[in-house]
């Protein structure tokens, strides 16, 4: 029997089209909070019983790492996810080691064969 309550995932993202496809992609399994910047994204934490935040790693106002370390602190039970279209080695060594990041998940397009 599926719990009335589903967890709740807060994507944040600069890309108004990557917010959409996001929702789309988790609002089956979970109630998805979008927001376009850390303020915003700081704001709905503040607020609301988060349970996973998905962060891109490029974003203009900080870096998903940087704004997943500040959740990490303020926030410490929260799941912390990075997407990036970007894999540079070093930026996923610093979201896990500073973040404590979960996991590393490519956005389409960035994987290279």
């Amino acid at each position: 029997m599926q719990s009335s309550r589903l967890p709740i995932v807060l994507v944040v993202d600069d890309e108004p089209m990557s917010l959409h496809a996001m929702r789309r992609i988790l609002e089956e399994d979970f109630t998805v909070l979008t927001a376009e910047n850390v303020l915003d994204a700081e704001n709905v934490l503040t607020e609301i019983p988060v349970q996973v935040v998905v962060s891109d790693q490029r974003m203009p106002d900080m870096t998903g790492t940087a704004f997943l370390t500040k959740v990490r602190k303020q926030w410490p039970d929260v799941i912390r996810i990075i997407i990036s279209a970007y894999t540079d080695p070093s930026d996923l060594i610093k979201a896990i080691n500073e973040a404590g990041i979960y996991n590393f998940i490519p956005k389409l397009g960035s994987l290279s064969i």
